[in-house]
This record gives C-alpha cells, sequence and structure tokens, in this order.
C-alpha cells in the first residue's frame, strides 16, 4: 500500500465517531407542598396541614415545545394535560398552561376517548400523539416523536381544585405523567384501543437512556429521578428486590406483600407478626401519600405501636393518636418475596415516620389509613427509599434504605 494512503486511512480513521452508549438522565423532582390530598387519596379535610408533598417534573410537548410541569405518578400510565377547550367551568381553571395542538406541527389527532377515573377524581377526553421532551441534567434536550398522550376537555379532582392565590409555595401542576406500565394505559384497560409505551419506557426504546429501569429519591429538600439507572449514592444499604404481582403480564407497579411486624425494641416477645393468607398486591404508588392497609390490620397495627391503646379514628377515616410515639423507637417491617431466590424479605420503617403532627391543634395522626379495596405504599413510605422500578424481562420494584430521607413537619419546628 503507498504510504500517503495509508497515512490518509489513518487520519480518517481518527475521525471516525462511533456510537456512545446513553447515559441515565437525572432530572429533579419538584416537591409541591399541597394542603389538599393526592388523586387517590380520601378527602380529610381536617389534616390539611400535614405535611404532604406530590412530586413533580416538567416536560415540553409538541413542536415548538409548550411547557408543562406534570405530577410523576407511578400509579398510572397515562399522561394528560389541559387542551384548550378546557375551561374553568370545565375543571381546568385559567392559570393552568393548556396544549394548544394547533400551535404544534407534530401533533397527530387520535379518534379513540381518553377516559380516566381515580380514587377522588377524573378526566376524560381525547388521545393524540405528539413529541414529548424534558431538558436533561447535561442541558441536552432528549425527545420521543410520537408519544401517545391524552387532551382533556373535562377534569374534577385536586389539579381541578387548585388554588393559585392559596397553594403552599404557589406551584401549579397542569396534569399528570402517568409512569405506569403499558398494561396499564385506560384505552386498553377499556376494551376500547390498543396498549401503547408510557413516556419512560419509551424513552428505553427510542435509546435514549441505556437500562429498563427508573429510581426514585426524596431527600430533605427535593427529589430525584433517574431514568435508565439508580440513585444508588443514595443509599444506605444494598436493595432488596420483589418480582410483581401478576409479573407475567402486569398492569401496575403493584407488589405482592407476605405481611407485616411490628417490633418492639425493647421486648422482642412483644413484637408482632400479621401474616397474609396469601401475597396480598399494593401498589407502589408517587401518586398518593399515605399507606393504606387492610381495615383489620391497621387496627390491629395501631393496636401494637400504642400498646396501651391511645388511639381513635376520626370521622374522616384518619387515626389519631399520642404525640409521644413521635420519638418512638419501634419500627415496622414490611414482607415480599425476594425475587432473587423467593425467601421472605423485608423493609424497616420506623414507627415515628409513621406519624405526623398537625400544626393547627397538635393533633398527631398516623399515616396509615384502613381500606377495604385499596391497598397502596404511598410517598409518606417511599420517602425512606430509593425504589427502583424496573420493567425489564422480568418486571420488579426494588427498595434501598436513604441515607438521607426528608423529615416530617412536626409542628415543633
Amino acid at each position: 500500500m503507498h504510504l500517503n494512503t495509508l497515512l490518509c486511512l489513518i487520519s480518517a480513521s481518527s475521525v471516525l465517531s462511533f456510537p456512545t452508549k446513553p447515559q441515565p438522565i437525572h432530572l429533579p423532582l419538584q416537591f409541591v407542598k399541597t394542603k389538599r390530598l393526592t388523586k387517590r387519596d380520601i378527602v380529610v379535610p381536617l389534616i390539611e396541614d400535614v405535611d404532604l408533598s406530590e412530586l413533580a417534573v416538567k416536560v415540553q410537548i409538541g413542536t415548538p415545545a409548550q411547557e408543562f410541569l406534570l405530577l410523576f405518578d407511578t400509579g398510572s400510565a397515562d399522561t394528560w394535560i389541559p387542551s384548550t377547550e378546557c375551561l374553568p367551568s370545565n375543571g381546568c381553571p385559567a392559570f393552568l398552561k393548556h396544549f394548544d395542538a394547533s400551535a404544534s406541527s407534530t401533533y397527530q389527532s387520535l379518534q379513540d376517548e381518553f377516559l380516566i377515573t381515580y380514587g377522588i377524581g377524573s378526566a376524560d377526553g381525547h388521545y393524540f400523539k405528539d413529541t414529548m421532551s424534558f431538558v436533561a441534567n447535561d442541558q441536552k434536550t432528549m425527545t420521543v416523536n410520537q408519544q401517545t398522550l391524552a387532551t382533556v376537555n373535562n377534569a374534577v379532582g385536586p389539579i381541578s381544585d387548585q388554588n393559585q392565590d392559596t397553594d403552599v409555595d404557589h406551584i401549579i401542576l397542569d396534569g399528570i405523567l402517568g409512569a405506569g406500565l403499558p398494561g396499564g394505559t385506560v384505552r386498553h384497560l377499556q376494551g376500547k384501543g390498543p396498549q401503547y409505551d408510557p413516556f419512560p419506557i419509551s424513552l428505553y426504546k427510542a435509546g435514549l437512556i441505556p437500562n429498563p429501569v427508573f429510581s426514585i429519591s426524596m431527600n430533605q429538600d427535593k427529589g430525584k429521578l433517574i431514568l435508565g439507572g439508580i440513585d444508588t449514592e443514595g443509599i444506605s444499604k444494598e436493595f432488596v428486590y420483589t418480582n410483581l404481582a401478576n409479573h407475567s403480564s402486569p398492569s401496575r407497579w403493584s407488589i405482592n406483600v407476605e405481611g407485616l411486624q411490628f417490633r418492639n425494641h425493647k421486648a422482642v416477645d412483644e413484637s408482632r407478626n400479621f401474616k397474609f393468607n396469601q401475597g396480598t398486591p399494593f401498589g407502589v404508588d408517587t401518586g398518593s401519600n399515605f399507606m393504606y392497609l387492610p381495615r383489620a390490620l391497621a387496627n390491629d397495627l395501631a393496636v401494637s405501636i400504642t400498646s396501651n391503646g391511645t388511639f381513635a379514628l376520626n370521622r374522616d377515616g384518619v387515626f389519631t393518636t399520642d404525640c409521644q410515639f413521635l420519638s418512638s423507637l419501634d419500627s415496622v417491617n414490611i414482607y415480599f418475596k425476594s425475587s432473587i431466590d423467593n425467601s421472605n424479605t423485608n423493609i424497616n420503617i420506623p414507627v415515628s415516620q409513621l406519624i405526623s403532627k398537625r400544626d393547627s391543634d397538635g393533633q398527631c395522626l398516623f399515616l396509615f389509613i384502613p381500606s377495604d379495596d385499596k391497598f397502596i405504599l404511598g410517598n409518606m413510605i417511599l420517602r425512606q427509599f430509593v425504589t427502583v422500578f424496573d420493567f425489564g424481562d422480568i418486571p420488579r420494584i426494588g427498595f434501598a434504605p436513604s441515607k438521607f430521607p426528608p423529615l416530617l413537619i412536626t409542628g415543633d419546628e
């Protein structure tokens, strides 16, 4: 080979670029302080000043981009925003950002009807496809083309009930980003159309994130969402994983809980086990604040924690108790099957983090609520952990204790 030709080849090869593996995307999750409960929580007006938070993320939709602040919700799978047709009389206050479909050159209308019902609200409109993006940690815009979304023409519930003048921090949620699973999209569940990939899964399939996972952590003053990776820097122990309930064809981020245990730190023999007859599905839900337990279990757990029965179920369905338990050294274990070897494993929650003190009257409340039909691990539990949502070949959820869990606001602060 001629020397000049060889040198040219070497020179050309030195500037060749090879595709680089995508990196995990780090996004801040805003704590939206709220005096109302989230969309799956019961209406409890007497706890309006307990320290409740919703997790929100900024996204852009359409071309050119229209920006929205959305509730990041693992308890649902559909992302929706208000349409320009949704007026205050339809449940969309004027201060919400409304999506103008006519202004987006990439908007594609779909005829499929969108109708979703939450614990204390609902929304209806129509599906559409458009670009959906956000600004990643390196300031690079990450975009999914033709993401299936919904615009809402009518809404009832917490999004509608926001008040720009009185809401804490004056941060307004425009809609909901459903981070659930394809089988949980309501169009599919209602038999009105095929399932589709929610946004985090679309990111992975588009090659924008390296792994089929995302993790959520809640620190003292902010939250963190890592798409395609795990917050290993924020954990104090290793992760424990459990497969999703019905993991062969899951529709929700739910796990089978085998039972609970109250651990008395002074007298082990006074600890109590509450074992279910079979694994009971619990939703792992960032769209809810509280832990919802079967009614009998919730009552027995309150009895065990207080030992002398110093608690009561108020008319709003919430347990009140003596504030002395804010300093309790006891704890509660939640048991489930390990995805590694199917053995029993658990996560541990201090009793002190299952109680909050209300500012208005100094009353202390348990953060678990008796329920007849929904069993949930909400943000008041998840804030103690870094939580991994793995949508790989065998979908699973992982928990590891957080190094920096948020502290409860107790009213004495």
